[in-house]
């Protein structure tokens, strides 16, 4: 059975908010509702769960909701360290329910701005699973052209559109993957989902669908209506950049064996390369057998 959904002003009610609130939140990416095909917003039970958790914390250590998207820079910040008495109020996007993200969790290797397992986690577990001859198809994910959205908007807003991707891809493989899969952070513009052999296409297709189904509300208005932003080169020529896309480059095992983290990084760097010329988010998937 499939759970029932609200409108947003039945969910403003539920949480004591404004609708106005609830669409600021969406479009920082702390919060995601199901976007129907007539653009009306519908919540989920577990949505609301999570956004009555957001105001309750920011109620609780008297915070703003600023506080909560800039929180990577949490351990540099004396002010909220005295204010909270844990960082982990600050996992907002991601509810860790699986076995592997708690194995994660247990050994200190969640990365503090997206909530998903770090880079080393996800090079030993790939290591763990190749090694037993499990088979993988393992899943680069990057933003092409971030670092210009870092210039024009700034890092504070590059940090909640980091924020946006890691929910929307753990959302994502939650919803159509298996249990044992994982998403990761790699830092910087790149992730990882490590899926199987008949669950990637899926995955991958519902992981460019909802990026581009989304990342528009990460733009000021004008900037969307003109599909592209504007930011100066260092001699200061203008330089128009398009709307970022997302790039996934799919390794997987059932052609060739993969043995080493090393290999699949490779790999995956040459179908980057391919992946971002297209003018579209898009997966390409190696199809090689040496």
């Amino acid at each position: 059975m499939k759970e029932k959904l609200v409108g947003i002003g039945a969910t403003a009610k539920l949480s004591g908010l404004s609708e106005r609130t609830l669409r600021y939140w969406e479009s920082l990416g702390l919060i995601k509702p199901v976007r129907l095909p007539s653009g009306h917003r519908k919540f989920s039970k577990t949505m609301i769960k999570k956004i009555i958790a957001i105001r309750d914390i920011l109620e609780k250590y008297n915070l703003r909701i600023n506080d909560l998207i800039t929180s990577s820079r949490f351990l540099q910040d004396d002010l909220l360290k005295d204010k909270v008495d844990s960082p982990d109020i600050f996992d907002l996007n991601i509810t860790l329910d699986a076995e592997i993200y708690e194995f994660a969790k247990k050994s200190g290797r969640i990365n503090p701005l997206t909530g998903l397992p770090d880079a080393l986690f996800v090079q030993q577990e790939m290591t763990r699973r190749m090694d037993g001859d499990a088979k993988l198809a393992v899943c680069f994910v990057d933003m092409k052209d971030f670092k210009y959205y870092n210039k024009r908007y700034g890092y504070e807003k590059g940090d909640a559109v980091l924020k946006f991707v890691a929910a929307t891809l753990y959302d994502v493989v939650r919803e159509t993957g298996d249990r044992g899969d994982m998403v990761g952070y790699m830092g910087g513009d790149n992730f990882v989902v490590v899926t199987s052999h008949d669950r990637y296409t899926r995955v991958c297709s519902e992981m460019v669908k909802s990026f581009d189904l989304l990342i528009g509300q990460h733009y000021d208005k004008t900037d969307r209506e003109k599909g592209y932003i504007v930011t100066n080169a260092r001699r200061g020529e203008e330089v128009r950049t398009p709307i970022m896309t997302l790039s996934v480059s799919v390794v997987w095992n059932i052609k060739r064996k993969l043995s080493h983290y090393a290999q699949v990084e490779d790999i995956a760097t040459e179908l980057k390369q391919y992946a971002q010329k297209f003018p579209k988010s898009e997966f390409v998937v190696d199809r090689r057998t040496n």
